[in-house]
C-alpha cells in the first residue's frame, strides 16, 4: 500500500463511516479496485479498517466537544442540577448503555470479523441489503418520529445499541443501523443520527486502539501510510458529520436506501467477475 492508496482510502473510510452506507463495504470495495487483495490479508485488513476509524473517532470528538463535556460533567454533579446538566446526564447514560451489548459481543465474535468470509464481497452486499431493508421500514412507519434525547428511555438506548452489534458485520452501516432502530422507537431522524454518533465513540475507541495496537505489532502498514489514512478520515469524517445531521433535519432516508441497493448489485457484480 503507498502513501496515495492510504491517504485514499483514509477519505473513503471518513465519508462513509458516519454515512447510512457502510464505510466498510466502500473501503473493501476500494481495497479489491486497487489490487490489494483484502480477502487474503484478512487479519491485517481488518486491523486497518479499524484503526483508521480513529481518524473518524477524533472527528465526532471534534464535533461534539461542547455536548462531550457536559456530559462528563453531568455524571460527576452531585446534588440539583439544571434541565441542561439533567438531559446531559439522561445522554451520557444512555450512552453506557447503548454500548454494553457491542462490548459483551466483540470480543467473542473477534475471530469471525477478522476472518476472510467478512471480507467477501456477496456476504457484505447481503449485510447492506439487510440493513437496508430495516432502514426501508423506519421510513415506512406510520407514527410520527418526534422524540428527542431528553426522552431518551434506558430500553430505548439498550435497543439502539443492539442495533449497534449489526456493525460487526462488514457492509452492514453502524449509522444506517442505529438511526433506523431509533426513528422506529419514535425518535426524530436528526436526533437519531446525533445519538447515532456519539454511541460509536466507545465502540471505535475500543476496536480502533486494541485493533491498532497488533497492526503495530506485525508491521503489516507503513506507519507513514496509517498517518495519511488517519488524517485524510479526520476530515472527510468531519465533513460527513456536519452534512448528514443538517440534511435529516429536512430529509428522509431514501436517498441512502436506493444507494445502498444500488451499490449491493455492484458488489454482486464485481464478485461475479471477479470469480468468472
Amino acid at each position: 500500500m503507498n502513501a496515495v492508496e492510504a491517504l485514499l482510502l483514509g477519505i473513503v473510510q471518513g465519508l462513509t463511516e458516519f454515512l447510512p452506507i457502510s464505510s466498510t463495504a466502500h473501503v473493501t470495495l476500494m481495497g479489491y479496485v486497487l489490487g490489494l487483495h483484502p480477502e487474503q490479508h484478512a487479519a491485517e485488513w481488518t486491523a486497518f479498517l479499524a484503526s483508521i476509524q480513529l481518524g473518524s473517532l477524533a472527528a465526532v470528538l471534534g464535533y461534539f466537544r461542547s455536548e462531550l463535556r457536559a456530559m462528563v460533567a453531568a455524571l460527576w454533579q452531585r446534588g440539583s442540577m439544571s434541565a441542561e446538566l439533567l438531559e446531559a446526564r439522561r445522554l451520557a447514560l444512555g450512552v453506557v448503555v447503548g454500548t454494553l451489548p457491542i462490548v459483551l459481543a466483540g470480543l467473542a465474535l473477534k475471530p469471525l470479523i477478522e476472518g476472510e468470509a467478512t471480507k467477501r464481497l456477496e456476504l457484505i452486499a447481503a449485510a447492506l441489503l439487510g440493513v437496508t431493508i430495516l432502514m426501508i421500514a423506519a421510513e415506512r412507519r406510520r407514527a410520527p418520529m418526534q422524540r428527542g434525547l431528553s426522552q431518551l428511555r434506558w430500553v430505548d438506548a439498550l435497543l439502539i445499541g443492539c442495533a449497534q452489534l449489526l456493525a460487526l458485520m462488514p457492509g452492514s452501516s453502524r449509522s444506517g443501523s442505529t438511526i433506523a432502530v431509533a426513528m422506529l422507537l419514535g425518535i426524530a431522524r436528526h436526533e437519531a443520527a446525533r445519538f447515532s454518533f456519539l454511541l460509536s465513540i466507545p465502540a471505535i475507541a475500543a476496536s480502533g486502539m486494541l485493533q491498532l495496537l497488533e497492526l503495530f505489532s506485525t508491521a503489516a502498514i507503513p506507519p507513514m501510510g496509517l498517518l495519511l489514512s488517519f488524517l485524510g478520515a479526520v476530515v472527510s469524517s468531519y465533513a460527513a458529520i456536519a452534512f448528514l445531521l443538517r440534511y435529516l433535519r429536512t430529509h428522509t432516508l431514501w436517498g441512502f436506501i436506493v444507494y445502498r441497493l444500488t451499490l449491493a448489485a455492484v458488489l454482486v457484480g464485481f464478485a461475479l467477475a471477479q470469480h468468472g
